[in-house]
């Protein structure tokens, strides 16, 4: 009996060891498990960030192009309103000119009417 108590022993120890190999085993699949689920998870972050880098270009793009044409067209504005402040002003000397020839011939037909009633008929 003495020998047949040291393989009992042996064979408790084998089966623990064993059940201890599965129980590391199923860790290992669920370590491997999680570690598929991280690299997904990584790839979809890493996507998600050259996505979210390519319309943060598109944006700058944007916001730049807009910027130029802002600045065009306040130059353009301010050419505008240079032009329409000349046009203003030439029209006002031509308004003024207008005036003083219609002053003029009107005085020239004011003083024609008075000479012509003061020449006998």
């Amino acid at each position: 009996m003495s020998n047949s108590q040291p393989i009992d022993e042996i064979n408790v120890k084998l089966n623990d060891f064993g059940t201890q190999l599965e129980q590391l085993g199923d860790e290992i699949d669920l370590l491997r498990t999680i570690q598929d689920a991280n690299r997904r998870e990584l790839r979809f972050t890493s996507q998600s960030l050259a996505r979210l880098e390519r319309i943060v270009t598109q944006l700058a793009d944007t916001v730049r192009n807009e910027s130029f044409a802002a600045a065009a067209d306040r130059q353009q504005a301010a050419i505008d309103r240079q032009i329409f402040q000349n046009n203003i002003n030439e029209i006002n000397q031509r308004s003024e000119s207008d005036r003083a020839e219609i002053r003029r011939i009107w005085e020239y037909l004011s003083s024609q009417s008075t000479n012509s009633r003061i020449q006998p008929e």
